[in-house]
């Protein structure tokens, strides 16, 4: 489907530079040289533009599941980075091919384009979601915040809500229903109801889902039933990985990406150096043990944000960790191959033994490189500076608890990558990334 929103947008995009060519012609009529002479201009900045679209979320079709954000604000701001950009960075170069595209052409066209995309989403999410109505059975914790979910979005319905698949009356009308959705924990218990449900609702056209399934694909990420029990999960990721080519070309694809970025960044990172070094007057450079692939310790190069023997951030270090600026020397490890540019957090190895006792699906986060940037880094908040080197020490219950309620959560970000693992996810994240250094932890919704 994402991939019929960008076709469409394609469509739409060039035949309105058409249409606005064409009235804006000297002749006021089709001119094909004068339309293919803005196409050298108007392709970079469609590039631009669906660039844009997907660092704001606007090919997740999935956002009307969620807490929303405000859409009007996202578009606007994509719209008039797209013109900034593509007027200063496009025209100012492609002037000195002297290539004539008016930026009034510009301007209308990504107007035209802005309404076209807002509309086209608000209408997929009123026709897609458009009076759904849901038949549940069983009981689970994650049945339970699929419901939450619901209540929240109007155009879903619970129509029956069975608790058992014996209460599911013979005379039920399945021409009133869009989807069916049960508890993986009754499935488990009854070897029949799985034969019952597709006998009576899957033969018949109708939508079945697990609630694991449904979990993982509104949110992202995996439920802790799926963790707590993890065997099929397991077996899962080895056969996706057997025989893949993916770890190669994403081998090939981090040094690239590394010997690019280094030129870029040398300069700011020996400026960075020296204000560590003369501001905040400690060793600007440091060195940390962190888990890497296989559960392996790795050496990770870090600029120094924390005054030595503290918690407490530096004058510098506290920009620098604002905008992740801190992990520039990271690059290197990426050379290395101790990490990639995207892959889990790699955390501290105290901490990791110290969480695989209460989380035993911990390790499944280790089967794939850890990243410099990744899926729950950009859908969920960092851990808490209290966690150190040693154990964790919490101040109280209530701290301890929130601190392993948000491992869990984060813990099931990263498999649900490991699970999900591709290019294409890897190139979102990565563009992602860029927007995700602006937001706070704590406007990430759970």
């Amino acid at each position: 489907m994402r991939f019929l929103f960008l076709l469409l947008d394609f469509i739409i995009f060039f035949v309105t530079a058409a249409f606005i060519t064409t009235i804006r012609s000297s002749s006021g009529s089709w001119d094909l040289i004068y339309f293919l002479s803005n196409c050298k201009v108007l392709i970079p900045v469609f590039i631009v533009n669906v660039i844009l679209l997907l660092i704001f979320s606007f090919y997740d079709l999935r956002r009307s599941y969620k807490r929303h954000s405000n859409r009007f604000v996202e578009l606007s701001t994509a719209f008039i980075v797209s013109f900034v950009v593509s007027s200063a960075g496009i025209y100012f170069g492609l002037n000195l091919f002297h290539i004539p595209t008016p930026k009034t052409n510009l301007l209308l066209i990504l107007l035209i384009f802005c309404c076209y995309i807002f509309l086209s989403r608000n209408l997929y999410k009123l026709l897609h979601f458009s009076q759904i109505k849901v038949v549940c059975l069983g009981t689970s914790r994650t049945l339970n915040r699929l419901r939450e979910v619901w209540k929240k979005v109007p155009n879903f319905k619970v129509v029956y809500d069975f608790k058992k698949v014996e209460e599911i009356p013979q005379s039920l009308d399945v021409n009133d229903i869009d989807f069916f959705v049960v508890s993986n924990n009754v499935l488990e218990q009854d070897n029949n109801t799985a034969k019952i449900i597709f006998d009576n609702f899957v033969s018949k056209g109708i939508i079945c889902l697990t609630d694991l399934a449904l979990f993982e694909y509104i949110f992202s990420r995996l439920p802790k039933e799926t963790l707590r029990n993890a065997s099929w999960l397991i077996k899962d990721i080895a056969n996706k990985q057997k025989n893949s080519v993916y770890p190669i070309i994403k081998r090939i694809f981090d040094i690239l990406f590394a010997l690019c970025l280094l030129p870029v960044f040398l300069p700011l990172g020996v400026i960075i150096y020296f204000l560590i070094l003369f501001i905040d007057k400690q060793n600007p450079i440091f060195f940390q043990e962190r888990v890497g692939i296989g559960g392996k310790a790795i050496q990770i190069c870090k600029f120094r944000t924390m005054i030595i023997g503290t918690e407490t951030p530096t004058k510098v270090g506290k920009v620098l960790r604002k905008f992740r600026l801190d992990e520039i020397p990271q690059l290197i490890n990426i050379l290395d191959g101790n990490i990639s540019v995207v892959g889990p957090r790699p955390i501290w190895m105290k901490e990791y033994e110290f969480l695989k006792e209460y989380i035993p699906a911990h390790s499944l986060r280790n089967v794939v490189k850890p990243g410099l940037t990744g899926w729950s880094q950009l859908n969920f908040k960092a851990p808490p500076v209290y966690v150190v080197l040693d154990t964790p020490k919490f101040e109280n219950d209530f701290q301890k608890n929130v601190y392993f309620r948000d491992a869990f959560v984060r813990l099931a970000y990263d498999v649900w990558y490991v699970k999900n693992a591709s290019f294409m996810l890897d190139l979102e994240i990565m563009l992602k990334t860029a927007k995700r250094a602006f937001i706070r932890d704590k406007k990430l919704s759970e």
